[in-house]
C-alpha cells in the first residue's frame, strides 16, 4: 500500500491474538499451535477475526502488474472491497511466492519466513522499554485518539479540540490514514458496497499540503491540484515532485551576472523568509533582494506594504486570495522566459480536446495507395524477396536455438535469479540496472570523476535525462544474494544531508551503485582546491548539516549505520552548497581483511580514522564522531589535518593531533579570542561568528578525545549546535 493506516490499537491487537489463541470458532478461524499458512494458498487460507470485521493472510502486493511474486503477511477488512490494509508484517521487505510460509511455533512465537527459510518477521517481548533497545523515545507526551463515535484527538491539536467526522456517530467502521500526498482523512467504511468514502480531512485545501511539490515547485488548481515549475526552472527528477525543481540557469553570487524579477501574481511560497519588513514601498524590497545574493525572490504584499525577502523557495501554491500576495522570482536577465506560462489556479480548464481525425484518415489512404502501386508494378520482386526473407529467419532461428542448448544453464539460472530477486525490487525503493544500460548511461564509463578505496566514480545520464554517479564497486566479495540484502538495508535510508541510491547493478562480477548526482563536487575540492569560497555562515551550516546526517544514521535508521569513513572527499555540496553525505554503508557491501595493518586503509583514512582501530577494539559509532571532529577542524581552519600538524611524523597522526588537541585547549582557555580569530581561516577575514567558532573548535576537541566514551553522540552535537544557532538569530 501506498501508506500506512492508522486505526485502534485494540483492532491489530486482536487479529494478533486470533492466532494464537485457541478460541471456539470455525477451523478456518484458527492457526493451531505448530501449524502455518502457505503463501500458495494464499486466496483460500485466510482467517478472520470473531466478529468478522478483519481478515489476516498473505496479501498479494503486485496484483496491479498482473503478476504474482511479492507478498506480505497483512491484516485489512474483510469487507472492504479495494481490501484496506491496516498492518503488515516488515512491509518494507515482502516474501516470495513460493515457499514461504507464516508459522504459529509451539512456543507460542509467530514467525514469517521467506522462500529460503530467512526469518523475515517474527512477534518479540511487547514489554521491551525504549531505553532497554538503546532507542530515545522523543515528544512521549503527544498522544492521538479515534473513538468508536468518529472523534479523533491529538495533543498537538489548536485548544485541544477534537476533529468530528461527518458522519458521527456508533457502529461504522473508520480508519485514520496518513495519504502519500502528506495530508491526513479519516475514511468511512460502506458496509453494503464496501467503498470507503472521506468522512474529515485535516487539509481540505491540497496545495496547503507542506512541501507538496517539493523546492521551486508551485501547487495550483487547473482544476484538480498539480504542480508545476515557475518561468526559468525545471523538473529536477521527472516523475518526482518530491525533489521540486531547479533553476535553468545559476545566479552566480560574482556581481557580474545582471539579473531581473519575474512577477507571480496570487502566488505564495511561504516560510524561508530573510527578513520581515514592514509599510515600505516596493522599491526598498526590490533592492533589499537585488543587493543580497542569497535571496533567491521576495513577496510583497500590496496595500500594507510587507516584505518578506527569501533565501529558499518551498510550499508553493498559487491561487486568489482576499489580500494580494506577488511574488517576484530573481532570474538572469540573459534568461527570455517571456513565453513561459506561469502556473495560476482556474476553477474550469476550458482547454478544448480535439481527435483531428481527417490528416490521419489522408495520410493512411494515401500509404495504402503507395503500398498498392508498389505491388502492383513489380511482382517478380515479391516472390524473390520473400524467399531470402524466409531463408534469413530459418537461419536465425538456428543459431538462436543452439545459443540456448549452449547456454541454457545459466539462462536458467538468470530466470532464478529473476524470479527470487525481482519480487525485492519492485517493491523497494530502488530498482536494478541491466550492466548494459549503465554502459550506456556512462558513454562506456567516459566521463570519470575520481576514485577512491571503494571504487572508481563516473557521471551518467539515465534514460530519463537523469543526472547521476555511477560508482563500480571494488573488493565485493559477497554474493548476489548476500548484495542484495545489504542494499535493501541502505536503499531504505532517506534523509536531506545524505547522498541518494537510485538503483543497482548486480550483473555477474559487475556490483554498481547509481547515485544521486551532488552539483558541486566534494567538501575537500571545494575547502581546499576550488576558486569557491565558503563564507562562514556556509561552513556553519555545512556542520550543523554533516552532523544531522550522521545523527540520522546512529540514532534514527531503522538498522544503525556506522559510516567507517568520514573525511571531507565523502561530504558533497549541492548547488546551494548543503552539504550530503556520500558512500555511507559500504562498510557494509565491502569485503574487509582482518589484519590491523588492512583495516586502517580499507575502512578509514589516516588523519580521520579514531585511535581505536589501530589498537584493535571494537568499532562503535564513536569513530564516526572522532572524523566529524577532524572534519571540524579542517572546516574551522580551512587546512588540512597534515597542515594543521606541519613538519611531524604522519605515522604518529594520532599522538600529534592529542598534542595540537591540548594546544588548542589551553589556547582557548587562556589567550580569549586573539587565538581564535588566528585559527580561523583567513579567507573569511572577520567576517566570523565568536561564539559559533568557540563552539565548533570546542565540540572537536570533545569529538577527538582518546576515551571513545568520553566523545560526544552526534545528536547532542546537533542539538549544541542547533542551540548556538538559534542563540545567533
Amino acid at each position: 500500500m501506498d501508506a500506512p493506516f492508522l486505526t485502534t490499537s485494540l483492532a491489530v491487537l486482536a487479529i494478533l491474538f486470533l492466532l494464537a489463541l485457541p478460541w471456539s470458532a470455525a477451523t478456518h478461524d484458527i492457526l493451531p499451535l505448530k501449524s502455518s499458512l502457505f503463501v500458495e494458498e494464499y486466496e483460500t487460507n485466510i482467517l478472520q477475526s470473531s466478529d468478522g470485521t478483519f481478515s489476516c493472510g498473505f496479501y498479494n502486493i503486485t496484483k496491479a502488474y498482473n503478476i504474482t511474486s511479492a507478498f506480505t503477511f497483512s491484516i485489512w477488512y474483510s469487507n472492504s472491497a479495494d481490501k484496506a490494509i491496516v498492518w503488515s508484517a516488515n512491509r518494507g521487505r515482502p516474501v516470495h511466492s513460493r515457499r514461504s510460509e507464516i508459522t504459529l511455533r509451539k512456543d507460542g512465537n509467530i514467525v514469517l519466513t521467506d522462500y529460503d527459510g530467512t526469518v523475515v518477521w517474527q512477534t518479540d517481548d511487547p514489554d521491551y522499554l525504549y531505553y532497554e533497545n538503546n532507542r530515545n523515545l522523543y515528544n512521549s507526551t503527544r498522544i492521538g485518539s479515534l473513538d468508536d463515535y468518529g472523534e479523533f484527538f491529538s495533543s498537538d491539536l489548536a485548544k485541544h479540540q477534537a476533529r468530528v467526522a461527518s458522519d458521527r456517530s456508533l457502529g461504522i467502521k473508520r480508519r485514520l490514514t496518513l495519504d502519500y500526498d502528506g495530508n491526513l482523512r479519516l475514511y468511512s467504511l460502506n458496509n453494503s458496497d464496501g467503498t470507503w468514502t472521506i468522512s474529515w480531512i485535516a487539509q481540505p485545501q491540497t496545495c496547503m499540503t507542506h512541501g507538496l511539490c517539493g523546492p521551486y515547485g508551485i501547487c495550483h488548481y487547473s482544476p484538480t491540484p498539480r504542480c508545476s515549475c515557475p518561468p526559468g526552472y525545471k523538473m529536477r527528477n521527472p516523475g518526482n515532485w518530491t525533489q521540486g525543481c531547479k533553476p535553468i540557469v545559476e545566479i552566480a553570487c560574482d556581481g557580474k551576472q545582471n539579473v531581473t524579477f519575474l512577477q507571480l501574481r496570487n502566488t505564495d511560497f511561504w516560510g524561508s523568509d530573510q527578513q520581515h519588513i514592514e509599510k515600505v514601498p516596493w522599491e526598498v524590497c526590490w533592492n533589499t533582494c537585488i543587493s543580497d545574493c542569497t535571496c533567491k525572490e521576495f513577496q510583497y504584499q500590496e496595500g500594507n506594504g510587507t516584505c518578506y525577502p527569501k533565501s529558499f523557495l518551498f510550499n508553493g501554491r498559487t491561487f486568489p486570495t482576499p489580500f494580494v500576495r506577488t511574488m517576484y522570482i530573481k532570474l538572469p536577465s540573459s534568461l527570455d522566459v517571456s513565453k513561459k506560462p506561469i502556473p495560476q489556479s482556474s476553477i474550469h480548464d476550458y482547454t478544448p480536446s480535439r481527435l483531428d481525425c481527417d490528416r490521419v484518415n489522408t495520410i493512411t489512404t494515401e500509404a495504402v495507395r503507395n503500398m498498392n502501386k508498389i505491388g502492383g508494378e513489380e511482382p517478380k520482386w515479391f516472390y524473390f524477396y520473400g524467399f531470402i526473407g524466409v531463408f534469413f529467419i530459418v537461419e536465425v532461428f538456428f543459431f538462436a536455438f543452439a545459443w540456448f542448448l549452449v547456454l541454457r544453464k545459466e539462462m536458467w539460472s538468470s530466470e532464478v535469479w529473476a524470479a527470487e530477486e525481482g519480487y525485492r525490487v519492485m517493491t523497494s525503493h530502488f530498482r536494478m540496472y541491466s550492466y548494459r544500460e549503465l554502459v550506456k548511461a556512462t558513454e562506456r564509463f567516459k566521463h570519470e570523476l575520481g576514485w577512491g578505496g571503494s571504487g572508481v566514480v563516473y557521471k551518467g545520464i539515465l534514460d530519463d535525462d537523469r543526472a547521476v554517479v555511477i560508482k563500480k564497486l571494488e573488493n565485493v566479495t559477497r554474493n548476489r544474494e548476500e548484495f542484495q540484502d545489504e542494499l535493501h538495508v541502505i536503499s531504505r535510508i532517506n534523509h536531506m544531508n545524505l547522498v541518494r541510491i537510485y538503483c543497482f547493478c548486480s550483473e555477474r562480477f559487475h556490483r554498481l551503485l547509481v547515485l544521486e548526482y551532488v552539483e558541486n563536487g566534494s567538501l575537500a575540492n571545494v575547502l581546499f582546491n576550488s576558486k569557491i569560497l565558503l563564507d562562514w555562515k556556509q561552513r556553519f551550516n555545512i556542520a550543523l548539516g554533516v552532523a544531522k546526517g550522521l545523527a540520522y544514521l546512529h540514532h534514527e535508521c531503522l538498522e544503525w549505520v556506522i559510516h567507517c569513513n568520514l573525511k571531507p572527499e565523502n561530504i558533497l555540496l549541492d548547488e546551494n552548497l548543503e552539504p550530503k553525505i556520500a558512500d555511507f554503508g559500504l562498510a557494509k557491501l565491502l569485503s574487509r581483511s582482518g589484519s590491523k595493518q588492512n583495516v586502517s586503509r580499507a575502512r578509514g583514512t589516516i588523519g580521520y580514522i579514531a585511535p581505536e582501530w589501530i589498537s584493535g577494539l571494537p568499532i562503535t559509532a564513536k569513530v564516526d564522531v572522532y572524523s566529524y571532529g577532524v572534519v571540524l577542524l579542517e572546516l574551522v581552519s580551512g587546512k588540512r589535518v597534515f597542515d594543521l600538524i606541519i613538519g611531524e611524523d604522519k605515522t604518529k597522526v594520532h599522538e600529534m593531533l592529542k598534542k595540537f588537541i591540548k594546544m588548542i585547549c589551553y589556547r582557548l582557555d587562556n589567550e580569549k579570542s586573539l587565538w581564535l580569530a588566528e585559527f580561523v581561516d583567513f579567507r573569511v577575514g572577520d567576517e566570523f561568528n565568536y561564539l559559533q567558532a568557540k563552539t565548533l573548535v570546542k565540540l572537536a576537541v570533545s569529538c577527538l578525545e582518546e576515551d571513545r566514551k568520553k566523545r560526544p553522540t552526534m545528536e547532542s552535537i546537533v542539538e549544541s549546535l542547533l542551540s548556538v544557532d538559534l542563540a545567533r538569530s
